[in-house]
């Protein structure tokens, strides 16, 4: 039934005219589950939105299918992404000469000291110059609401400020380009070009509909003015364009010249992606301490000292769960840990507390090779299909971890793993040698041409396969083989605890192909895993999950703050035991936050 609707769909999609269709390309090459939001505002604007993850740069086919491309910038140079090329703004200025619609949303530094997508925007505003667009990126970063402006061209997108996540202010020409402004400059600003018409934001601001009903308002209310382009006859028209200059850029710009169409293999897809209610079979199976009382974890770092603070802390807020953060170190097998490890499950076994004792996955040492990122260079992560790195480093970790409970197994209800810190390095690698030879096997290539790609070294692998159409096919490779070890560890540890469950810590949803392949190998219906995130919106995600082969219940942060009012904390549970299975605290507080939390909790 499922596959039968999915035709229908692609049946119906190539009776969308071109005004109807967008393109949407990332640099960053991000997994359609963080693009999500992005693309909804689009798609209830009445776009159909079409995501070529696996080949970002645009092509001359594309100036014929779509009117509105969103372009999401990279990272580079500080963080490894792809990045605009010179091919690209080729097909950027024919787009707008075109009447078409060019949405540049840039790549924010994180902070003053955390910096990302210097390139891409250095060359977006040298583009923007060179279009005599009137419309330049700043250098400094915020972090304030956005200010729809009632006189502008986007009249219709309300009044109130809204919430913008990050953004770089942008400097205009004319007033009229300004559509959001922030204290006084603009964080969403215009311009025409010809009759076509180029908008620039960031990718935040772009991503940020489920901050705040007024912000997805406003980014509907900014789609659907994309598409009626009697609106723009105010906002500032282009003048003096001038050549494209792009000497002393912050990295070498590759020029790639333009495709005649995508490659065979970087097929794009639809955004946001259909999501299908959960049948009865693939509902998981709730524990009953979880059915009856939801998930109440406190995350934290063992030390001797503080454990005795967490467990105090956790009855008085009246917690069920504690997953406890080990030093890889204190997993060894010595004299010293082993009295550690049995005082600490005798003081558990006076409690009713499930415990998760856990380690950090950036943190476990690795005999084997580190990763390679797409540029050929080293990660700080060890290669995520190095057989040595899964035998000597993480099927013994979780053997150790499944086994301390010792002469008390029934204190010890799951293990935990801390995927934050990893996720990221991993998201940006998978050609180290091991990952590459896995890869390639997936791709059912003859043998001549298999013998001839093996041969490349890893500073060209990333951007062979690319030009190729091979990536879509390659990553899920590595992902189906980190799945298949995944289950082969999980049987194993389970046969040392049958009752052991898996949690997880992502405060960010995982969206890497190895954290997704450990999810789907480590999760079951039967034992679903424990996803501990910040994601307000879980059920949806849960879906998504599900359709991907993992089984997950999901916990929501709760950050206790003390000017929060009793109303506050009573709005938050229809989200902490309806969209998700319960909460979870990152270390502990103090007692009367701890009372606090109790009486939310009942």
């Amino acid at each position: 039934m499922k596959r039968s609707w999915l035709g229908i769909l692609m049946l119906t999609a190539g009776c969308q005219p071109e005004a109807h269709r967008l393109l949407l390309v990332d640099f960053t090459l991000a997994d359609p589950l963080k693009l999500e939001t992005t693309a909804a505002p689009w798609h209830d604007a009445g776009y159909r939105v079409e995501y070529r993850r696996f080949y970002p740069h645009l092509t001359r086919a594309d100036l014929a299918r779509y009117r509105t491309v969103v372009v999401l910038a990279g990272r580079e140079p500080e963080r490894t992404s792809d990045a605009l090329t010179i091919g690209d703004l080729a097909i950027l200025t024919e787009w707008i000469r075109r009447d078409g619609v060019v949405v540049l949303a840039y790549e924010p530094d994180l902070s003053a000291a955390r910096k990302a997508g210097t390139l891409d925007r250095w060359i977006m505003n040298r583009w923007l110059a060179a279009q005599g667009a009137g419309i330049t990126i700043g250098d400094d970063p915020v972090d304030v609401p956005a200010v729809p402006l009632p006189s502008s061209s986007l009249d219709n997108a309300g009044f109130a400020p809204f919430p913008a996540g990050r953004n770089h202010p942008l400097s205009v020409r004319n007033r009229s380009q300004m559509l959001a402004r922030g204290t006084s400059n603009a964080l969403v600003a215009a311009s025409r070009v010809g009759d076509g018409l180029i908008v620039v934001a960031s990718r935040n601001l772009l991503a940020a509909a489920r901050e705040d009903p007024r912000t997805r308002d406003f980014l509907v209310a900014l789609a659907r003015w994309t598409r009626r382009p009697a609106e723009w006859a105010t906002v500032d028209a282009a003048v003096r364009p001038a050549p494209l200059r792009l000497a002393n850029a912050p990295k070498q710009i590759l020029v790639h010249a333009p495709l005649l169409a995508p490659p065979a293999g970087a097929d794009a897809m639809l955004l946001p992606e259909p999501v299908q209610p959960l049948d009865r079979e693939d509902k998981p199976l709730i524990p009953s301490w979880i059915a009856h009382q939801g998930l109440r974890v406190l995350w934290s770092r063992y030390t001797p000292q503080s454990f005795e603070s967490s467990l105090d802390f956790a009855e008085t807020a009246a917690l069920n769960a504690l997953a406890t953060i080990i030093p890889a170190p204190a997993l060894a097998d010595t004299i010293g840990t082993r009295n550690i490890w049995r005082s600490t499950a005798e003081e558990l076994q006076t409690t009713s507390f499930r415990w998760f004792p856990g380690v950090a996955l950036i943190e476990l040492p690795s005999a084997g090779a580190d990763e390679v990122d797409r540029h050929g260079d080293l990660t700080p992560v060890p290669c995520g299909l190095d057989s040595l790195f899964w035998r000597s480093s993480l099927r013994p970790a979780y053997r150790t971890l499944a086994r301390l409970g010792g002469a008390h197994p029934d204190v010890l209800a799951g293990v935990a793993l801390d995927l934050d810190s990893a996720m990221t390095p991993y998201a940006d690698a998978g050609f180290c040698d091991a990952d590459y030879r896995v890869g390639l096997a997936g791709l059912g290539l003859e043998r001549a041409e298999l013998d001839r790609l093996t041969a490349l070294p890893p500073v060209v692998r990333y951007d062979t396969l690319l030009e190729r159409g091979f990536l879509a096919r390659y990553f899920t490779a590595l992902e189906n083989a980190v799945a298949e070890r995944a289950t082969a560890m999980r049987t194993e540890v389970r046969r040392l605890h049958p009752d052991v469950r898996f949690a997880f810590r992502a405060t960010t949803p995982p969206a890497d192909w190895f954290s997704i392949g450990l999810l789907r190998g480590l999760s079951s219906h039967e034992a679903p895993a424990l996803l501990l995130v910040r994601e307000r919106h879980a059920r949806e995600l849960m879906q998504l999950y599900n359709e991907r082969g993992i089984v997950a219940l999901s916990a929501f942060q709760l950050a206790p703050e003390q000017g929060r009012s009793t109303a506050d904390w009573a709005r938050l549970r229809p989200l902490v035991f309806g969209e998700h299975a319960g909460f979870w605290l990152d270390g502990t507080s103090s007692d009367s936050l701890a009372r606090v939390i109790r009486r939310f909790a009942k």
